[in-house]
């Protein structure tokens, strides 16, 4: 650190890398990514094996979304980038052709401007990171294929367990976990999934985008977990 005015000091810092070997596994899915702000959800995607290509702003207007089996919008997608909301029709259409659109936590004005497939509203979040978390449908697919997820995968979590989840929401959305700061009331909003015509939509308030570069096993079993969906035998 130097400038002029004061004496220059320097900083060090351990040379060492963190590697940590947990169990994965993946079925072949070919994703399309939606960036959004400050995200590095794709890395994680394509450390993990899948066949993942970026969606751009001509590609979301007038590209072919069809060869995608899921679609992944970033964080805060709705909120930076115009384009995501001015063809969020599109997406919808995606999901009720068969495919699988997998929104991550968004802010409030997602559920405001109505861009969800069903009517909810959002707000809370629940900033305690070590927050117990309960599967309520553990054999769901997104819970159990092709990684079972335990209570072990919501070990470690950094920063928060989640935030901007559905507060209220249709009968149509199936809350999957619940999870709470101590004091508060239940909320099952922080991932769900409905069924959109012949496809899937899932809202995931957990912030994995935060749980990946910090290499949480959980949060890429988690993810890997949410990409197949859909691709399930049973």
């Amino acid at each position: 650190i130097e400038y002029p005015h004061i004496q220059t000091h320097r900083s060090y810092t351990p040379a060492a890398t963190e590697v940590k070997v947990f169990d994965l596994k993946t079925v072949p899915v070919k994703v399309g990514y939606i960036e959004g702000s400050g995200d590095r959800v794709p890395d994680a995607i394509r450390q993990m094996g899948f066949d993942l290509e970026t969606i751009s702003e001509s590609d979301l207007a007038n590209g072919d979304l069809s060869k995608y089996d899921t679609i992944v919008v970033g964080i805060r997608a709705y909120q930076v980038r115009p384009d995501v909301v001015a063809h969020n029709k599109r997406l919808l259409e995606f999901a009720s052709n068969g495919g699988t659109l997998i929104v991550q936590y968004q802010l409030p004005a997602y559920g405001q401007q109505n861009l969800a497939p069903f009517p909810m509203q959002m707000g809370p979040r629940v900033a305690d990171e070590t927050a117990p978390v309960t599967l309520l449908q553990p054999t769901h697919a997104i819970l159990s294929f092709p990684n079972k997820i335990s209570d072990a995968d919501f070990s470690g979590w950094v920063q928060e367990r989640n935030l901007y989840n559905f507060s209220t929401m249709d009968p149509k959305y199936t809350g999957l976990l619940e999870a709470h700061d101590p004091g508060e009331a239940e909320n099952k909003g922080g991932l769900v999934v409905a069924d959109v015509g012949k496809g899937k939509y899932l809202y995931c308030s957990y912030p994995l985008s935060r749980q990946l570069p910090a290499g949480v096993p959980g949060g890429y079993r988690f993810l890997a977990n949410m990409l197949s969906f859909g691709k399930d035998p049973k």
